[in-house]
């Protein structure tokens, strides 16, 4: 007989669930992470797991999704004390996403797991995951001092390289990736700002 959680459990088991998956994602990527080991360490039945999520892609899908209400928020937060956004606040947010955040799921996400995803995921979640320009869009109803005429496109594309240089680091020179992260992100701003 299945057990019956408390609605406050089962928040606590989703949020373990997440943050034992986000780990076991960093350190094995989505392709070998297995829901056995995910609901060992949580302490869990591993069929217990699809009470919470349908399969391990969906679990990416929320942790996807948590990030970017997480990223929202921060910018809310600067909009708010400041009434709007300047240069110096996308980059900070640029920097930390793409360099050092650890919440960030898309940093850990090979081009594999990306086609996985792609496959296993329903089209609607696939494209709100990956649908960057409504939130860039967002984002910059409230940058200051920005161009008048911006090329949101060659925006997005910058941020799609700096997604593609993560995800083929594997590639590339290490010592290197760094500094080109930088010269990208300052790339999309010269072409904002």
């Amino acid at each position: 007989m299945p057990k019956i959680y408390s609605n406050e459990k089962r928040q606590e088991i989703r949020n373990q669930l997440m943050t034992v998956g986000l780990e076991l994602i960093k350190q094995h990527g989505l392709k070998k992470m297995s829901i056995h080991a995910l609901t060992k360490r949580v302490g869990i039945a591993q069929g217990t797991f699809y009470n919470f999520f349908s399969s391990k892609e969906m679990l990416v899908y929320e942790l996807a999704n948590a990030y970017q209400q997480s990223i929202n928020h921060k910018l809310d937060e600067i909009i708010k004390a400041k009434g709007h956004l300047e240069r110096n606040d996308l980059r900070e947010l640029y920097d930390c996403m793409f360099l050092s955040d650890e919440n960030n799921v898309y940093r850990f996400l090979t081009r594999e797991d990306l086609q996985l995803l792609f496959t296993r995921l329903p089209g609607d979640c696939f494209h709100k995951m990956t649908d960057i320009k409504a939130e860039m869009e967002r984002n910059l109803r409230h940058a200051s001092e920005k161009k008048e005429q911006y090329d949101l496109d060659a925006v997005i594309n910058w941020i799609q390289l700096m997604n593609l240089t993560l995800q083929n680091k594997d590639i590339l020179v290490k010592a290197g990736i760094e500094k080109m992260i930088l010269q990208l992100i300052e790339n999309m701003l010269d072409e904002l700002f």
